[in-house]
């Protein structure tokens, strides 16, 4: 995957004249380099911090130099890996159920292969929140109350779902518990936890912004809705700004939101906690008045991917390969389409 798309885009470089730091540096990865260059500024609040202060922390150590883009690739490369090295040594031990873990190779297919995975190595949050959240549930599911706390407290500083993590690690480890007592207790603790950790942000954000609730009020400077009627009504594309037109990307972005429903209430059925946290990723969206950006959300939902890769391993071999074509041809587009420039993740 990672030799494929610096592929991708090193012959798209060459053939659009596109610098390849211009490459690097699109939209949102664009955004994250002004903050660790400069700083937060309006309206880049609504970008949650933890990612970008460790990028300017590994910048700094390396003497400041290096565009931010490259480091911030950099980082989430060895994030990446270091998930990749972690879920398979506890899978190896026997540690970890599915789904938190893939049966089959077409489980890692699929996570690697989404839609939108070059943002897992590229200058995204997707690669950090990867690994955090990953450790989070591993923990709950182990029953390890202190690293389960720890980890959603870090989600929490890294994007918007890191509280959708804390609820699901949270469920996990009271599953574990013998007693009510004791549920309640984990439960607690957890949920504790992520109202200091979102605290700390809010006290981050008065202390840099004088204002404890700017990465909301930040979203007045992107598309959004300001009722329930709004959010529901962009699932079929009722919005104002559909009237004008619906792009083929946005079909298929709502097409996969379908698919990943589908994944999300089999999810469910087996394992309630983890279908939750994928079903409440998916409505998570719709503050935004349509599903724009499902390809990227469900990059970092490893149960779903693993679980889909499952079950497509059981198929036969010509409906496999055949969706295998489709997946590959889809990354590759997407993969195209942030070089150039074109909103498709």
């Amino acid at each position: 995957m990672l030799l494929h798309h610096v592929g991708v885009w090193a012959v798209t470089s060459w053939r659009e004249d596109i610098p390849p730091l211009a490459l690097l540096d699109r939209w949102d990865s664009m955004l994250y380099s002004i903050i660790v260059a400069e700083g937060y500024q309006w309206p880049l609040w609504v970008y949650f911090p933890l990612y970008p202060g460790l990028v300017w922390l590994v910048r700094a150590a390396l003497g400041g130099g290096l565009p931010p883009q490259v480091v911030g690739c950099g980082v989430s490369t060895l994030l990446l890996l270091a998930f990749v090295a972690w879920n398979t040594r506890w899978s190896r031990q026997g540690v970890l159920p599915p789904p938190l873990s893939p049966r089959t190779p077409w489980g890692w297919f699929l996570l690697l292969y989404g839609p939108a995975s070059f943002s897992l190595h590229s200058h995204h949050t997707e690669a950090l929140f990867l690994l955090l959240s990953f450790g989070a549930l591993a923990f709950a599911s182990r029953g390890a109350l202190g690293p389960t706390v720890l980890l959603c407290m870090l989600c929490v500083w890294t994007r918007n779902q890191g509280c959708l993590v804390a609820i699901t690690a949270a469920l996990l480890l009271a599953g574990n518990a013998s007693t009510w007592r004791e549920r309640l207790l984990r439960f607690g603790t957890v949920g504790m936890g992520a109202l200091l950790s979102f605290g700390g942000l809010l006290f981050f954000e008065w202390r840099m912004a004088g204002d404890p609730l700017a990465f909301m009020h930040a979203q007045t400077e992107w598309r959004y809705v300001d009722s329930v009627w709004g959010a529901i009504r962009g699932i079929w594309f009722g919005n104002p700004w559909h009237a004008t037109g619906v792009p083929l990307w946005m079909k298929l972005r709502h097409g996969y939101a379908a698919l990943w429903l589908v994944a999300a209430l089999a999810l469910g059925r087996r394992h309630r906690a983890l279908g939750l946290y994928v079903l409440l990723s998916l409505l998570i969206m719709l503050p935004q008045g349509d599903l724009g950006n499902a390809f990227r959300y469900s990059t970092v939902l490893f149960p779903l991917l693993f679980l889909v890769g499952d079950w497509l391993a059981e198929r036969p071999v010509w409906v496999r390969w055949t969706v295998a074509v489709l997946i590959v041809g889809l990354n590759q587009a997407v993969t195209h389409a942030y070089a150039v420039e074109v909103w498709a993740y």
